[in-house]
C-alpha cells in the first residue's frame, strides 16, 4: 500500500489538476469529528501523525512534505508543487505532471482498457524525459494486431523471426526504448514493462522473466547484461520497499516520470 506521505501527494496533485492553486484542510485529509464520521478514524491525518511520529497534524504534513522533496531530489527532479505550509496553500509548477499522477492514480489497479491507458501515459512521459526512439508495442496495438505483422515488426527492430511464436500477443514487451547509440542490429534495447498495480516482486520476477526470453531473441545481442529491463508501476519505488536480494530488473514508480534537472557532468 502506498505510505502516507505519498496518500497526501496524491491528494494535492489531484485537487491541483487543472488549477492554478488549492488550499488543503484538515478535512480534507480525513480530519473529522466524531458526530461527523460516527467514530472513524482521521484517515490521511492518523496516518502521516503514525508514519513521521509526531503527535500534531502540522508536523505530520511538514514531516511528509520534506520526505517528498528528499525522494524527488534523489530522482535529480523536484516536487511539481510550490507550498507555504502555514496557510495550507500548494500551487502548480508543473502542471502536466500533476495532471499525469491525477489521472494514472485514479485509476490505479483497474484493469481492462486502463491498463493500456497507463502504458500510453508512461510512454508519453517517458517522451519527455528520454531522448531515442520508443516503440509502444504492449498489447492491444491499434495498427498492428495481428501476431504475424508484429513479428515482422520486431524483426526490423533486430529481433530474429521465433521473437514471437504462436498467437502470442507481445511477447512480454510493452514499451520498447532504443536509445541513441548504434544502429541495427547492434543499437541497445531497454524494455520497459508497464503495470497499473502497487508494486509487487512477484508480478516483477514474472514480467521480467517474460521478457528475458523473448530478449534471447534478438538476432546479435543476447546474454546476461545486454539488455536492460525496466517495470514501471503505478506506485512510488521507497527503499524500505525493495527487495533485500538482487534483482534483475530496474523497479520504476511514477516519480521516475518527473521530468529531471540539466544533466551534469561529475569529475572526480
Amino acid at each position: 500500500m502506498l505510505s502516507a506521505s505519498f496518500e497526501l501527494f496524491e491528494i494535492i496533485c489531484t485537487e491541483l489538476k487543472g488549477r492554478d492553486s488549492c488550499f488543503i484542510t484538515n478535512e480534507d485529509l480525513g480530519s473529522e469529528t466524531e458526530d461527523q464520521t460516527g467514530g472513524r478514524l482521521d484517515d490521511v491525518l492518523e496516518n502521516l501523525r503514525l508514519e513521521h511520529n509526531v503527535a500534531d497534524n502540522q508536523g505530520a504534513i511538514s514531516a511528509a512534505l520534506v520526505r517528498l522533496e528528499q525522494h524527488f531530489q534523489s530522482r535529480r527532479s523536484e516536487l511539481p508543487f510550490s507550498y507555504e505550509l502555514n496557510i495550507r496553500q500548494f500551487k502548480t509548477k508543473d502542471k502536466e505532471f500533476i495532471r499525469f499522477i491525477a489521472d494514472v492514480s485514479g485509476r490505479r489497479s483497474s484493469g481492462g482498457n486502463y491498463a493500456k491507458e497507463f502504458e500510453n501515459a508512461t510512454c508519453n512521459r517517458l517522451a519527455k524525459k528520454v531522448t531515442g526512439l520508443l516503440h509502444n508495442v504492449g498489447y492491444p496495438r491499434k495498427k498492428l494486431k495481428t501476431a504475424t505483422k508484429y513479428k515482422k515488426y520486431l524483426q526490423k527492430l533486430g529481433f530474429e523471426s521465433r521473437v514471437i511464436l504462436g498467437n502470442e500477443r507481445d511477447g512480454g514487451f510493452d514499451i520498447l526504448w532504443f536509445p541513441p547509440f548504434g544502429a541495427n542490429p547492434v543499437a541497445p534495447v531497454v524494455s520497459v514493462q508497464c503495470k497499473n498495480g502497487l508494486f509487487s516482486r512477484t508480478v516483477a520476477r514474472e514480467a521480467s522473466s517474460r521478457t528475458a526470453e523473448t530478449l534471447l531473441c534478438h538476432s546479435m545481442l543476447r546474454g546476461n547484461g545486454v539488455h536492460l529491463t525496466a517495470i514501471v508501476f503505478n506506485d512510488y519505488i521507497e527503499p524500505d520497499r525493495l527487495p533485500n536480494k538482487p534483482i534483475t530488473y530496474v523497479p520504476l514508480g511514477l516519480s521516475d516520470l518527473a521530468i529531471v534537472k540539466d544533466t551534469e557532468i561529475s569529475e572526480i
